[in-house]
């Protein structure tokens, strides 16, 4: 690739004959104008680092280094990201968890006072003399019951004929503190449960998931069958294997209904999603493309505007030479008595406006050349100086072509980014139209799970192997309807929508008319520029022959130096039209170019 190259400006021996002959080059004009006793702007010619440049390496170092392209980069790169975001709702999800539970029960005793019944041992013999001290005590019964004393009769601790009357043993309860059993150990239980699941969203509106359970419970005891006994917790039925661990298995889709709100890549919210970061990634890329068109257009015709400069340098320089040759002559003369102080001063004046003319063609180049490096994003201390200004200058205007129109409607990238934003909002139209549908879903969920209140398996491969002979299955097949009421959010996202649309049609075709408009401009300026260099190659010639003819006439004494004066204004004229004219065909054929979205392909092919 080509870049800024360093050079040092060097005048060459024979540097004032060739400003004096005209055949001067722009890397010795801009020397020359810094030598010697520069004034005005020419001195901060002397502060600034030349640089040779040619149209190709502007263009090159241009879209390699200009920020606003590079940030036009950056934004095609975020949008491709978005893209990838937003394609990621329809990946694969993988669901996967583990839990472990542990139940333990601890002893807790505390003392406890309440009314007790006492305890009464029948069978105890204080005494000795055989008879049980209950029968002969009077606190062990009250009465007689058919002339028999009614001893207390105790079932699991508790006294189960305690009281006074008929058939009861007569024992009063008494308030009484004694340790008591809050909450006694027990062994432990241990429940894993480990879940393997996948879920997917598709692009037509349905999600469904499938996931699959493996659970190992450890109990403190075992419900067994009817009509069985468990012989222990741990191996209920004598097998020698600890039949803990069951499996299950869980299946659930969901699908909105034809017609519904999120039915169809239309009305998927994570589709649009998608399909909207993809036309967000083309229109990145059309306003890169427009960024690089437009920027370039500008970097080209400042470029031109530069070699515009030199021209009118160059000419106001040849045409003083001549009007100073003549000063000399008049000022030889002024002795003779044929001229007068008057006359010479009026070419004086003329050289004066000479100099003026030429420091604001300097100025007009120095602001060109830092507008340009500020475009370059370059050193603000240098002055670019175009070497190929002359090869330029030689080169022809391409005619325009018969299908302008067509070409500029087709490839100008901001009538396909103004395209692209009218998709978009026709898109987002279309699912907001969806969205304010009612919300109708089709449910379906199918449960296969095994059950462990008797035993389960011995390990998790018999499990999974049994699964398809479930101790239950539970299959759900349902109809989900939502409806807020009015719907006010979605109509009004609606309603949003079609303004929207209305909206980027309208930019849609503003854009296309702009772009026509620019055609026409261009086609316009290319026409009127070439009319004009014909013009002023006309009034060159006819300017230049009054010249002669009134120089003529002065020498004969027959005109004034006045005339003599207006006929050079002529010429002048006529030479800066016609440069003039020349420079602007150029630029407009760079305009209409731009208009047809081809001035890249055409300024580096």
């Amino acid at each position: 690739m080509p870049a800024l190259l360093p050079f040092t400006l060097a005048v060459p021996a024979n540097a004032q004959a060739e400003a004096e002959s005209g055949a001067i080059d722009p890397v010795a004009m801009v020397r020359l104008a810094s030598s010697g006793s520069a004034i005005g702007v020419r001195r901060l010619l002397d502060s600034l680092a030349p640089r040779e440049i040619t149209l190709e390496i502007v263009a090159d170092t241009l879209l390699r280094e200009n920020f606003g392209l590079l940030a036009a980069r950056e934004a095609i790169n975020a949008a491709g990201t978005q893209i990838t975001q937003k394609e990621a709702a329809f990946d694969l999800n993988l669901v996967g968890s583990v839990g472990l539970s542990v139940s333990r029960t601890a002893d807790r005793i505390e003392v406890i006072g309440r009314p007790r019944t006492a305890d009464t041992d029948l069978t105890r013999d204080d005494d000795g003399d055989g008879i049980p001290d209950f029968v002969q005590g009077n606190r062990g019964t009250v009465e007689e019951v058919d002339g028999e004393k009614v001893p207390c009769v105790f079932e699991d601790d508790e006294l189960i004929n305690g009281g006074i009357g008929p058939g009861l043993c007569g024992q009063v309860p008494q308030y009484s503190e004694r340790e008591e059993a809050a909450n006694l150990k027990g062994p432990p239980t241990k429940r894993l449960t480990t879940t393997l699941g996948v879920s997917k969203v598709f692009a037509f509106g349905a999600q469904g998931s499938l996931s699959f359970s493996s659970i190992f419970n450890s109990k403190a005891g075992a419900q067994a069958p009817p009509l069985t006994r468990p012989i222990s917790a741990t191996d209920p039925f004598g097998w020698g294997d600890k039949l803990f661990w069951t499996s299950s298995a869980s299946l659930s889709a969901t699908m909105p209904l034809p017609y519904t709100k999120g039915f169809g890549k239309t009305g998927s919210p994570e589709n649009f999603g998608v399909e909207a970061a993809r036309s967000g990634s083309r229109r990145a890329v059309f306003a890169e493309q427009a960024a690089r068109n437009a920027t370039l257009a500008e970097a080209v015709q400042l470029y031109w505007d530069m070699i515009r400069s030199l021209q009118d340098i160059r000419i106001l320089n040849e045409q003083k030479r001549v009007l100073d040759h003549r000063r000399t002559r008049i000022e030889r003369l002024i002795g003779s008595g044929t001229v007068t102080n008057y006359e010479l001063g009026q070419i004086q004046q003329e050289l004066a406006s000479f100099a003026l003319r030429e420091e604001a063609a300097w100025t007009q180049y120095l602001l060109r050349s830092n507008s340009l490096l500020t475009l370059m994003s370059a050193d603000p201390d240098l002055v670019l100086i175009p070497a190929d200004a002359e090869a330029l200058l030689a080169e022809a205007v391409p005619e325009p072509p018969t299908d302008a129109y067509d070409r500029a409607l087709v490839g100008n990238p901001e009538i396909m980014a103004a395209q692209e934003d009218l998709e978009l909002a026709k898109l987002s139209l279309a699912f907001r139209d969806n969205q304010a549908a009612p919300d109708i879903d089709l449910v379906l969920t199918a449960q296969l799970t095994q059950s462990d209140i008797a035993f389960g398996f011995g390990n998790p491969a018999d499990s999974f192997m049994n699964l398809t002979k479930p101790d239950k299955t539970n299959i759900f097949i349902g109809v989900r309807y939502l409806y807020p009421l009015g719907n006010q959010a979605a109509r009004a996202a609606q309603s949003r929508a079609r303004i929207d649309e209305r909206n980027a049609f309208d930019r849609a075709r503003q854009a296309k008319q702009k772009i026509v408009n620019s055609v026409d401009r261009a086609l316009a300026d290319i026409r009127g520029a070439e009319a004009l260099m014909l013009v002023s190659r006309g009034d060159k010639e006819l300017a230049d022959f009054a010249y002669e003819r009134i120089v003529d006439e002065r020498e004969r004494g027959l005109a004034t130096e006045f005339e003599v004066v207006n006929r050079y204004q002529d010429v002048l004229t006529a030479r800066l039209n016609e440069a003039n004219a020349r420079v602007e065909m150029h630029k407009a054929w760079i305009r209409l170019s731009a208009a047809q979205g081809t001035l890249e392909e055409d300024l580096l092919r």
